[in-house]
C-alpha cells in the first residue's frame, strides 16, 4: 500500500524504563535501612570494607547532585536518564546509607540502636541525629512516591493517518516498522535518540521515509543500525540527502531489489561492515557511487565522511587491504583537496604489473610548467616530477628505495631528462659504480668518495660564480639560456658522502646544506638518491632535509620497513607504507620472499613501483617507465654545461681544493675557487665578529627572497671560531639588529633580507 500522507507516531509509554525506574527508586529508599540492618551483624574487618565502598556512591550522588556530570556522560552511561531525574533522592539516599554504615563501624550495634531509636530520646544529640536520618530515608520515599506508585501502563495509542476529518488506522506492517524504529532507534533508550522516522510510503517489497533529527544537529542513523533492527542486509538499506541539513531520506529493500534499481552493492556491502564498522580502520564513512574503471579493469569510487565525522582519517593500505580481502597491490587510495572525500580504487590485477618500456627520451620533455612524466599512476595520470617551475626556479628531487626497488631506473629516466631539456649535469657517486649511463650524459663526473666529493666542489664554484653575477647584474629571478643552463647537482647513494662514516661529511654536507637554501634560485637544483631518509644520512643538517624533501619532488620506492618512522613524511603520504610494496607481483598461492634470480627490468618484478609527489599533490601509486639503458638515447654532442662559468676549464683542479669547513684544515693547498668580483685581498686575520658575517653572508639568498640561516653549530664549525666567543658575538649582532635569529630555540641565524632601494639591496 502508499501513504500519501503520514502522521508521525506518538511515543508510547516506555513501561521497560518505568520498570527499571521503579526498581532504582526501591533501591534508594532501602538502601539506608539496608544498611542499618546488616551492618552491626558484619565482623569488623566487613564492616570496614563496605563503608569504604559506599563511599563511592556517595562522590557519584554528589557530583551528580552539583551538576559535574557532563550531559553527554549521563546519555553514555546505562540509567542516565534516572540520575539524572533522581539527583536529590538518590544523593539523600547515598548519605543516609552511609552514615547508617559508617555508625555500625564505628560503634557497632548499640550506634546502630541509637540510630534508629534516639529520636526517643530526644531533645538529646543522639536524638537529634536519629530524627534527621530519618527525615532523610522519608524524604528519599516522599520524593519518589510517584516513582513507587504501582500503575497500569496505558494502551498503546493508535496509529493514525490524517485526512481531513476521516482517519484510518495504519496496516499492521507499518505500525511495525514505526514501533521498531521507536523502540530500538528513535526512542530514549534507542541508538540515535530523537531522530525520528516519517514514513512516506510503503510497500510489500520496500519503504521509505524521511530521518528528522532534531534542528540543527545531522542524523546520525547509518546503514548498519538499521539493518540490525529490520533484519534486512545492509546492501538493501539506501541513506542519502534529505530536504534539509537535519533530515535525510531512507529506502529499505524488503526484498532484494532488482539490477537496475539504486542499491549498495557488494563492495559497498564490504565496507560498510569490514571498514567503516565501529572498530573498523575507517569508522563513520562510506562509499559512493561505484563505477568501473577502465583505466584498472576494476572498480573506482568515493570514500565519503558520514554526518557526524569531521575528516576523513587514512590508515594504511595494508590495513585497508586486509579489510577488504586483497592486498596493498590491488587497493589505492587517493586523498583530495576536499578532507571529507577520497578516491578508492579496487582492482582484480593492477595495470601497474606489466611494466612499460619509455617510449622514447621525447616522452621525457618538459611541459611549460617544467613537469616531466617518469611513469604513469595507478589511475592513468602521468606520474610526473617537477625540473623547475617557470615563476618559481628549479625544483630539488630525491629518491629513496632500497636495492632493487628501481631506484637507479629513477635516476637514469631524471638525468635523461635533464638531457632532453638542456639542463647541466654535475654528478657525483661516491660509490663508483651505481650508474655508468648516467655518468656518459652529464657536464662533469665524480665517482669514488674523492671524485665524488670533488664534484659537488664543481657545483659550489659555479653556485659562488653565479652569487657574485646575480648581485653585479642584481638579477631578481633566473633566466636559462643556452649559454647559461640550470645546473642540477645529482648526489648518487647519498650516504656514502653524508653519512656519519664519510670522512668527506662535514664539507659535502656543508654544500648540499647551500645548494639546498639557495640554489633554487640560481637555477640549481639538487637532486638526492638513496636507501632511507633520515637525518643522520642527510648530513644531521636540518636544511637539507627542510628545503629538499619537504620543498621538492619526492620518489618514495619500496623502502625499508622502518622508513614511516625515520622521518615525518609529507601529509600527502598519509596512508601510505612504501615497505608494504613486495618484492615482486604476488601470485595466489606465492609467498612474499625477495627472488633475486628475477632480472630487475622483469615487469613481474615490481621495479619501479612507488610514489612521486611534489609540493601540494597527493600521493597515488605509480610505476616508471622501464629503462634498462639510456645508451644511444642521448645525444653525446649536445651535452649541456654551465657555458656561463669562466672557471669551467680549470674543473678538475677545482675538484681537488676543499672549499668551506674543510678549507682550514687543508691550508697548505691552493686556494679554493672564487669569482673575481668577490675577491678580496686580507690585510689582517679577519675578526670573530668579521667571520661569522662572512659566513652568513655567503648563505644569503642572493635575490634576497628570504633569510639564509644557519645552526649555531654550523657556524662554529665554518669560522674556526670558540663555541662561547661565537654566542656571544651572535648575541651582540642580534642586539644590534645586524643579524637575525630563527627563534630563540632553534639555534639558527642569518642576515635580514635587505630593504628594497637599501643600498645593501642594491
Amino acid at each position: 500500500m502508499t501513504i500519501p500522507e503520514t502522521t508521525p507516531v506518538p511515543d508510547p509509554v516506555p513501561v521497560a524504563k518505568a520498570s527499571r525506574e521503579r526498581a532504582f527508586a526501591l533501591a534508594e529508599v532501602a538502601a539506608p535501612l539496608i544498611a542499618a540492618g546488616v551492618m552491626p551483624l558484619l565482623d569488623a574487618q566487613a564492616a570496614t570494607t563496605v563503608s569504604t565502598f559506599l563511599a563511592a556512591p556517595v562522590l557519584v550522588a554528589g557530583a551528580n547532585a552539583a551538576g559535574l556530570l557532563s550531559e553527554r556522560l549521563l546519555a553514555d552511561v546505562p540509567g542516565g536518564d534516572i540520575l539524572r531525574a533522581h539527583r536529590r533522592p538518590f544523593l539523600l539516599s547515598a548519605v543516609t546509607a552511609a552514615t547508617a554504615a559508617a555508625t555500625a563501624t564505628v560503634s557497632g550495634l548499640p550506634g546502630i540502636d541509637a540510630l534508629l531509636a534516639g529520636w526517643m530520646t530526644m531533645p538529646s544529640v543522639a536524638g537529634v541525629v536519629s530524627a534527621v536520618w530519618w527525615a532523610g530515608v522519608g524524604l528519599v520515599a516522599f520524593s519518589l512516591r510517584r516513582v513507587l506508585a504501582t500503575a497500569k501502563p496505558p494502551a498503546a495509542a493508535a496509529v493514525t493517518v490524517g485526512d481531513g476529518a476521516a482517519q484510518a488506522v495504519l496496516a499492521p506492517e507499518v505500525e511495525r516498522v514505526l514501533q521498531r524504529w521507536l523502540a530500538h532507534i528513535s526512542g530514549e533508550w534507542g541508538a540515535h535518540p530523537g531522530q525520528h522516522l516519517t514514513l512516506t510510503g510503503y510497500g510489500p517489497e520496500a519503504w521509505e521515509g524521511v530521518i528528522d533529527a532534531p534542528p540543527g544537529r545531522p542524523v546520525t542513523v547509518n546503514t548498519t543500525t538499521v539493518s540490525g533492527v529490520y533484519r534486512v542486509p545492509a546492501g538493501q538499506v539506501v541513506i542519502d540527502d534529505g530536504p534539509h541539513g537535519s533530515a535525510k531520506h531512507i529506502l529499505v529493500h524488503l526484498v532484494a531489489p532488482a539490477a537496475d534499481q539504486p542499491q549498495y552493492g557488494a563492495l559497498q556491502t564490504l565496507w560498510l561492515q569490514r571498514v567503516a564498522r565501529r572498530g573498523g580502520c575507517m569508522p563513520g564513512t562510506h562509499l559512493e557511487d561505484v563505477t568501473p574503471d577502465p583505466a584498472t579493469g576494476g572498480v573506482a569510487a568515493w570514500i565519503r565522511a558520514d554526518e557526524d565525522t569531521d575528516a576523513l582519517t587514512v590508515p594504511d593500505l595494508y590495513t585497508i587491504a586486509g579489510a577488504l580481502r586483497t592486498t596493498p597491490l590491488l587497493v589505492s587510495v587517493e586523498r583530495t583537496s576536499n578532507p571529507r572525500k577520497a578516491i578508492l580504487r579496487m582492482m582484480d590485477r593492477s595495470p601497474l604489473e606489466d611494466g612499460r618500456p619509455l617510449p622514447g627520451p621525447e616522452t621525457l620533455r618538459a611541459n611549460k610548467n617544467g613537469y616531466v612524466q617518469l611513469g604513469t599512476g595507478v589511475s592513468g595520470k602521468p606520474a610526473r616530477i617537477q625540473l623547475y617551475d617557470p615563476e618559481g626556479g628549479a625544483r630539488h628531487v630525491i629518491v629513496v628505495g632500497v636495492t632493487g626497488s628501481g631506484k637507479g631506473g629513477i635516476v637514469q629516466l631524471a638525468a635523461l631528462s635533464y638531457h632532453v631539456n638542456g639542463v647541466a649535469m654535475i654528478y657525483a657517486d661516491p660509490k663508483g659504480s651505481s650508474n655508468p649511463d648516467v655518468e656518459d650524459m652529464v657536464a662533469y663526473a665524480g665517482c669514488g668518495p674523492e671524485g665524488a666529493i670533488g664534484a659537488l666542489r664543481v657545483a659550489h664554484a659555479v653556485f659562488a660564480h653565479r652569487v657574485a653575477e646575480s648581485r653585479d647584474l642584481r638579477a631578481k629571478n633566473f633566466h636559462p639560456t643556452p649559454e647559461r643552463p640550470y645546473v642540477v647537482t645529482i648526489l648518487d647513494e647519498m650516504v656514502q658522502l653524508l653519512g656519519d662514516k664519510s670522512p668527506y661529511r662535514a664539507e659535502a654536507a656543508w654544500i648540499i646544506s647551500i645548494l639546498a637554501a639557495q640554489g633554487r634560485s640560481l637555477g640549481m637544483p639538487v637532486m638526492l638518491c638513496g636507501q632511507i631518509m633520515n637525518l643522520d644520512q642527510m648530513g644531521s643538517d636540518t636544511s637539507i632535509r627542510d628545503n629538499i624533501f619537504y620543498g621538492g619532488a619526492l620518489v618514495l620506492l619500496r623502502s625499508d620497513s622502518a622508513q614511516k618512522s625515520r622521518v615525518d613524511l609529507p601529509p600527502a603520504f598519509d596512508g601510505i607504507d612504501p615497505s608494504q610494496i613486495p618484492a615482486y607481483w604476488k601470485n595466489d598461492d606465492d609467498a612474499l620472499i625477495y627472488d633475486p634470480d628475477i632480472p630487475e627490468d622483469d615487469p613481474r618484478r615490481t621495479y619501479g613501483v612507488g610514489y612521486v609527489v611534489g609540493p601540494d599533490e597527493h600521493a597515488e601509486m605509480m610505476r616508471a617507465w622501464i629503462l634498462e639503458s639510456a645508451a644511444g638515447l642521448f645525444d653525446p654532442a649536445n651535452i649541456a654545461i654551465p657555458g656561463d662559468f669562466p672557471g669551467w676549464a680549470e674543473r678538475d683542479t677545482i675538484a681537488t681544493v676543499p672549499v668551506g669547513p674543510a678549507a682550514d684544515e687543508n691550508t697548505g693547498l691552493a686556494p679554493a675557487w672564487m669569482p673575481a668580483s668577490a675577491g678580496t685581498t686580507a690585510v689582517k686575520e679577519p675578526t670573530a665578529e668579521e667571520k661569522i658575517l662572512a659566513v652568513l653572508d655567503e648563505r644569503r639568498d642572493p635575490i634576497g627572497l628570504e633569510v639564509g640561516y644557519l645552526h649555531l653549530d654550523q657556524i662554529t664549525d665554518m669560522t674556526g671560531v670558540t663555541r662561547k666567543t661565537v654566542e656571544n658575538t651572535l648575541s651582540r649582532l642580534v642586539k644590534k639588529s645586524v643579524v637575525v635569529r630563527r627563534s630563540p630555540s632553534a639555534g639558527e641565524y642569518g642576515l635580514p633580507v635587505a630593504e628594497p632601494g637599501s643600498s645593501e639591496a642594491a
